[in-house]
């Protein structure tokens, strides 16, 4: 027999021989009607049942701290309920503690068919991979929910498979729901205007001279056009390197850490707002797009990064510095004549080289990087080490949108 006939074997099995029709409050109540309609005693009923009078008085007295499933079908047998009845029945008598370790039991399994708490723990964001509790109030705490179901209620969030959750899928779903929270709840004022945008962008070079505070000055500009920068880091299993979403008919861009590089931070802020300008209608109907993952609507990406590497340093300006690039004092002066900080200078530099297989010299140039951190510190370095997001938005509302 196959499985599949087996199975169906089975089910037949739990169909009662001789149903049940009436409506009755309680299993135990249904069991002294049966009693009569059979003409049975106790006794009787144990032996037809094989069952011990502990073991069948527990289960009508509810005194029984744990039943066995099938001792319960066997019963449903004798009752003529059916499995969805007897279920029912059983529960509808059920005691506190019974229905509050089911309900343990669905938190918990809602907790690992959404979360990937290995990798969650891997970035620091939980302290326990196995504190169900601890997990529960973390992700509660910081999405500010009314409970876990809450997460992932918000249908309008598409585009994750239902059916392959992989960690990766996990992983970057929560990324998605967390910077998507972000913004809703920034809710930027500032009406989208594009053409103030382009006007901004001829003037958002030179801030990269300024790593302490260049991101934070050009994020507080964009702002005041509609469109709102954060920074969230990238999280394990995840290649997100920037993302831009549209809500409410503005757009809102991420900026991560994935290579730990302050050049990709500026780059990734070019290429965003490249689909900004181009890209803004296709993205609306998406919600988000995030740069680094396969997209299956397949936006302009390389027209975003050449106009994201032109931009700050295109490739006639490496050509040319070649020659010179083991003299610091003059990258330095040529950076400053092109208005970028010089490990923009290195770094494409070392992207060229690599790209025409002339080698990898990313750790000869690896001292002239700034370290990254210093440039995300104002825009809040990591959000996911925050309590909430309510306290990231007071952060980024206090000092750095200033509303």
């Amino acid at each position: 027999m196959s499985d599949n006939g087996f199975i169906n074997e089975f089910y037949k099995l739990l169909n009662p021989a001789d149903p049940w029709t009436g409506d009755e409050e309680s299993l135990k109540a249904l069991f002294e009607i049966k009693l009569q309609q059979y003409g049975l005693t106790m006794n009787q009923a144990e032996k037809l049942l094989s069952m011990q009078k502990r073991t069948l008085e527990g289960i009508l007295d509810k005194s029984a701290k744990r039943i066995d499933v099938v001792s319960l079908l066997k019963l449903g047998q004798f009752l003529g309920l059916n499995t969805d009845a007897l279920f029912k029945l059983y529960l509808k008598e059920a005691s506190h503690d019974i229905v509050g370790e089911l309900e343990d039991a669905k938190r918990k399994s809602f907790i690992v068919s959404n979360f990937d708490t290995k990798n969650l723990h891997k970035s620091g964001f939980i302290k326990s991979k196995t504190d169900f509790d601890e997990i529960e109030k973390r992700i509660v705490s910081y999405f500010g929910l009314n409970s876990i179901y809450e997460y992932g209620t918000k249908s309008y969030i598409p585009a994750f498979s239902r059916t392959k959750r992989s960690a990766n899928v996990l992983m970057k779903e929560f990324w998605v729901r967390s910077a998507y929270s972000h913004f809703e709840k920034i809710n930027n004022p500032n009406a989208f205007d594009r053409e103030a945008l382009v006007d901004l962008i001829p003037k958002i070079r030179p801030y990269t001279m300024n790593v302490e505070s260049g991101l934070k000055i050009v994020s507080q500009a964009l702002f005041n056009a509609g469109v709102t920068v954060i920074y969230q880091p990238h999280l394990p299993t995840t290649q997100v390197r920037g993302a831009t979403f549209v809500i409410n008919g503005k757009p809102s861009i991420v900026l991560t850490d994935l290579n730990q590089r302050y050049a990709s931070i500026w780059f990734a802020l070019m290429h965003e707002l490249y689909h900004v300008l181009y890209d803004m209608e296709e993205i609306e109907k998406q919600v988000f797009h995030l740069t680094g993952e396969p997209d299956l609507f397949l936006l302009q990406e390389e027209q975003a990064n050449d106009f994201s590497r032109e931009y700050l340093f295109g490739r006639d300006k490496v050509k040319y510095i070649r020659p010179y690039i083991d003299s610091p004092v003059v990258v330095k002066e040529f950076a400053k004549k092109s208005q970028v900080d010089p490990s923009l200078v290195y770094t494409y530099y070392c992207y060229d080289m690599e790209a025409d297989e002339k080698g990898s010299f990313w750790a000869k140039y690896h001292a002239y990087q700034p370290d990254v951190k210093r440039a995300l510190r104002e825009l809040n370095v990591n959000t996911f080490d925050k309590d909430s997001i309510d306290d990231t938005i007071k952060y980024l509302n206090d000092h750095v949108f200033n509303i």
